[in-house]
Parts: structure tokens; C-alpha cells; sequence
């Protein structure tokens, strides 16, 4: 493709979104590192609810596709809806809905634990429970509870994965009397506009940290209601006392163990350790603490972000290997946060 045809794509896709910026360098900064991509990926990006720039290459913003761990932040809003009803609090024990891990002594775990990988359990449970399309997600959370150890005591090391927030989502399960999908439908789906489904390993015993299948467009509906501190289209889906909390550090000073995510080289403070709320990472924050951005990326290699300060829900979507997209993603992140922050 010519230079003249790309500079008059770019320019299109420009007048077309309505965009104040001028995104040209990060177009080509794509096309440049579309093999990081597998040649596939759609980026996607609003402000104040309006498309500000959209990258489509051989991938569209409306195509479906396995997000991996981007669900977590789903899974953590999920939560967050049932502490706002007051049927569930972040330092509810495991034990007071689900007997059988007192019984193996394991019941003193919270739910902030659960959802911020310091629970004390390993990231993944040794016979992988957590991703077995041949149980229920009860059957699968009463074998973690019978059969997966802890490693540490809760609360005082980070250890990434999905096997705490499967225990958590079946407490969601009891206290709402629902199935995971159909709660999160309510809850988060039906009033974001967002269409996704925990299609990995079953509909009986959901991936909650991992299994969705969901699009772009999708999954920026949800982003603007984050951005828009619990609003969406005008409804609150969340209250601004559950955004606030799962946007800020709930590891409480935990020791990081293992973890995909160590440093942000592009961050204004890159040497600083990534830290994790309920769900997303905190992974852009200001030398005085403040917190410019936090995202949920997926070992599939899309990526996904919000930028509560220029009000901006972003999304890279793409179906590549997490170790070879996360440097460029994390590059046109801060490509779009520069041009955002040079516009008065």
C-alpha cells in the first residue's frame, strides 16, 4: 500500500470518528509492528462515550474472540455489584459461605484476597480445577477447597491466577441464588450493552478469571461505564464507592511472587512494581501516587485500558502470544496518552 493511501486512510478514519487529535504516528506505529499481532488486530478508543480513533487490520472492532484474562476486570465488576447490594463485603471470609474450606482450614481467606491474588493459593490450582470442562463450578470449587494447599498465609503474597477468583465466583453464586452467567448478564452485560459469554471450559464450571468471549466494541461498553465512574448511557451500574475501590491497590502491601506483569517501562514511574485493585492492574501512576491509568490484558494479547483523567476506554484486540504484543501495546498506550495530554 502507497504512502499517499495510507496518509488518506488515516485521514478518513480521522473525519469519520470526529477525532480533535491527530493519531497519524500511531497508525503507522501499528502497521509498522502489525507481525507482533499475527497480522490481526482492531484497536479501539473513546472519549466521553465518542470514538476518538479506530485501527482495523484484517480484524474488525465488532469481531468475537477469546479475551483470556481481560475477564477478570468483568469478573471484578460482578463483584463489586453484589457488595453495592450489601450481599457481599470485601472482608467477608470464605469460610462464612462455604464451610468446607474452614473445615480444611482455609475458611480465614477474604474476598478482597480472592480477587487481588493474595489469597495464599497458588495463581492455579496443581489439577487445574478452576479450567475443567467435566465439573460444576461447585464440584470445582469444593476440590480447591479439599485438594489445592496453600502456599503462603492469606494476605501476605501476590501470586497471579485464576484459582481464588473461581472460589469467589461460586460465593457469587449462593449469595445471588444465580448461575455466574446469568448474574453477570444482569448485573454488568444487559446495562453496559455488552454482549460476552464464560464460554471456556463450560457453562457449568466458568472460567471466572479467563473464559469470556466477547468483541471490541463490546468490551469498550463496559470501559466508558468504568470511566464514567459507574454510569452507562445515563444508568448506574455501579456505584462510584465500587469504582473507586477496584481501581485502587488491594494487595496491601503483599509481597509480588509471581507475576506476568512486574514493571511498566512506560509508566511516568517505570522501576515502580505494577500493583493490582479488583481485577485490572494499576500500571500508570504519577511520581505523587496518582493514578493515571489501569488495564486487565489477556495472555491472547488483547489489552484493554482506561484512562480516568482524559476520560478515555481503550481496547487492543487481537488473538496473538501475550510475551509478544505486550511491549508494542503498552507503547501505543503511551503513544495515546502523550497526544492526549499535548491537546490543551
Amino acid at each position: 500500500m502507497s504512502k499517499i493511501l495510507i496518509t488518506l486512510l488515516c485521514l478518513y478514519s480521522t473525519i469519520a470518528c470526529g477525532q480533535k487529535y491527530d493519531f497519524s504516528a500511531v497508525d503507522k506505529f501499528i502497521e509498522d509492528h502489525a507481525t507482533v499481532y499475527d497480522d490481526g488486530v482492531a484497536v479501539l478508543v473513546t472519549q466521553n462515550g465518542k470514538v476518538i480513533y479506530k485501527k482495523e487490520l484484517d480484524l474488525k472492532v465488532d469481531d468475537k474472540r477469546l479475551i483470556a484474562s481481560c475477564s477478570k476486570w468483568l469478573s471484578g465488576a460482578v463483584i463489586m455489584s453484589l457488595v453495592d447490594e450489601g450481599k457481599l463485603s470485601l472482608t467477608d471470609t470464605v469460610g462464612k459461605f462455604l464451610p468446607i474450606f474452614t473445615q480444611y482450614h482455609k475458611g480465614n481467606i477474604t474476598i478482597r484476597q480472592l480477587f487481588s491474588h493474595t489469597s495464599g493459593f497458588p495463581g492455579n490450582s496443581p489439577r487445574h480445577y478452576e479450567s475443567s470442562g467435566f465439573m460444576t463450578l461447585e464440584s470445582a470449587v469444593d476440590s480447591i477447597a479439599v485438594f489445592t494447599d496453600l502456599i503462603n498465609p492469606p494476605g501476605t503474597k501476590f501470586n497471579y491466577g485464576g484459582v481464588s477468583m473461581q472460589v469467589a465466583g461460586r460465593i457469587a453464586e449462593i449469595v445471588s441464588g444465580k448461575s455466574w452467567q446469568a448474574l453477570f448478564n444482569e448485573k454488568i452485560g444487559k446495562p453496559c450493552d455488552m454482549n460476552a459469554n464464560y464460554v471456556i471450559m463450560s457453562f457449568r464450571n466458568p472460567m471466572i478469571a479467563g473464559g469470556v468471549r466477547t468483541s471490541a466494541t463490546d468490551y469498550v461498553h463496559f470501559l466508558e461505564m468504568i470511566v464514567n465512574k459507574g454510569v452507562y448511557k445515563g444508568q448506574r451500574v455501579l456505584s462510584e464507592a465500587a469504582i473507586a475501590t477496584m481501581l485502587q491497590d488491594q494487595t496491601n502491601g503483599a509481597v509480588i511472587e509471581n507475576t506476568p506483569y512486574p514493571r511498566n517501562p512506560f509508566s511516568p514511574q517505570p522501576e515502580k512494581p505494577v500493583r493490582y485493585g479488583i481485577g485490572n492492574w494499576i500500571d500508570v501512576v504519577n511520581p505523587d501516587g496518582t493514578i493515571l491509568e489501569t488495564s486487565s490484558p489477556g495472555a491472547f494479547g488483547t489489552h484493554p485500558w482506561q484512562d480516568e483523567v482524559h476520560h478515555v476506554a481503550g481496547i487492543i484486540f487481537t488473538r496473538t502470544e501475550l510475551k509478544k504484543s505486550a511491549l508494542v501495546s503498552l507503547q501505543i498506550r503511551k503513544m495515546i496518552r502523550d497526544i492526549l495530554n499535548s491537546k490543551p
